[in-house]
């Protein structure tokens, strides 16, 4: 399994804003030395609390601060944008981070940015596909591409500069259905699955994270595609936090957590991480989602644990992605991902290495 850190980025509005950019550029500098495989960046434009309005810039920035880690757009929101436009910078930008750049999109789930952009409930859905297919030819066709569509229209549109991988790799997050699931799997692409997705939803229309492997696997075996891969381009993204013990753990976050729910609760999101459509709000308490999304929160045993209990239920899948959150301070949160990398991610590596030198310690002390 890979490990990454998903960041909104989450930052309340009675922060500095112009600092919340510098932590959260020392984060990923931070990530890359810990041996994080990946960081993606968000995209919004309302709301006051997740205030990066275009991600490519921040990844621009911190590519020239780190050499190894893969930088995500986490999620280019495609409806509310010229997709010729979006292929063309993220082309560029794959080129300013040497091919390190995982082309991330998404349909804008946020509704105070639908509402801000105008965008129709039965509109977004549509641009999205429809933007999804020209950006990748515009990626991938050498000729010049014609398209005559319901919302876009172009002639011999071509990239002056084209991606700088070969296949550049293309995701897309999936929030209210199946169909983005379904069609990664299908075209072999990255599906992104939220962090507030149940592992298990009994009653519920919004789908959780069995529907979305389900809906993965059957885009693969449609198209005859290897489901052991299919699985290996999935993220999984999780809330997670690491302490000594559990109950340290969320006294901790106990303030930060209120803060960030409530603001997504306000939202109207609180539909999207309920197991029982019928289950009111109100009962949405943290101890309540630490227990039924889950989250991943306690000692690094307790993190271990949690998290084989979701490869348990839902199998395998490539990569965790851990929220990131802005729920302490930047000494505790470091802290957290230090204890997440140290304890908890050699549980789930190849690490044979550690278990020879274990070996020979063994044989010193006349152990073995």
């Amino acid at each position: 399994m890979k490990f990454g850190i998903f960041t909104m980025p989450e930052h309340p509005p009675r922060e500095n804003w112009t600092l919340s950019y510098d932590r959260d550029l020392a984060d990923i500098v931070l990530a890359e030395s810990l041996g994080f495989d990946e960081y993606w960046i968000g995209e919004h434009h309302t709301g006051g609390y997740e205030n990066v309005p275009m991600p490519e810039l921040m990844i621009a920035k911190a590519a020239g601060m780190t050499s190894r880690i893969r930088l995500g757009t986490g999620v280019v929101n495609l409806p509310y944008q010229d997709p010729f436009l979006v292929a063309e910078r993220l082309a560029f930008l794959d080129h300013l981070t040497h091919g390190r750049l995982i082309y991330g999109f998404g349909g804008g789930g946020l509704p105070t940015d639908k509402a801000l952009f105008q965008m129709a409930p039965d509109e977004a859905t549509p641009r999205t596909n429809e933007s999804l297919e020209i950006i990748w030819r515009l990626l991938t066709e050498p000729d010049p591409v014609t398209h005559e569509g319901v919302f876009w229209h172009y002639e011999e549109r071509q990239l002056q500069v084209g991606p700088y991988q070969v296949v550049p790799p293309m995701a897309v997050a999936g929030l209210t259905g199946t169909h983005n699931f379904e069609r990664c799997g299908n075209h072999g692409w990255i599906p992104l699955s939220v962090y507030f997705a149940p592992l298990v939803a009994e009653n519920s229309p919004v789908p959780d994270l069995a529907a979305h492997r389900d809906a993965i696997l059957k885009g693969a075996a449609d198209a005859s595609l290897d489901p052991d891969v299919a699985r290996a381009n999935w993220r999984i993204s999780r809330e997670v936090y690491v302490a000594a013990n559990k109950n340290q753990a969320m006294n901790e976050i106990r303030e930060g957590v209120q803060r960030s729910y409530d603001y997504l609760l306000g939202l109207g999101l609180g539909a999207l991480m309920k197991r029982d459509a019928d289950m009111p709000d109100a009962d949405l308490t943290f101890e309540w989602m630490t227990e039924n999304i889950p989250w991943i929160i306690g000692s690094p045993e307790d993190c271990v644990e949690q998290i084989h209990h979701i490869r348990e239920e839902i199998g395998d899948f490539g990569t965790f992605l851990i929220n990131g959150r802005d729920w302490v301070t930047t000494d505790l949160w470091n802290r957290s991902l230090e204890l997440f990398a140290r304890y908890v991610m050699p549980q789930f590596q190849d690490h044979q290495h550690m278990a020879r030198r274990d070996r020979l310690a063994r044989k010193a002390l006349g152990l073995d």
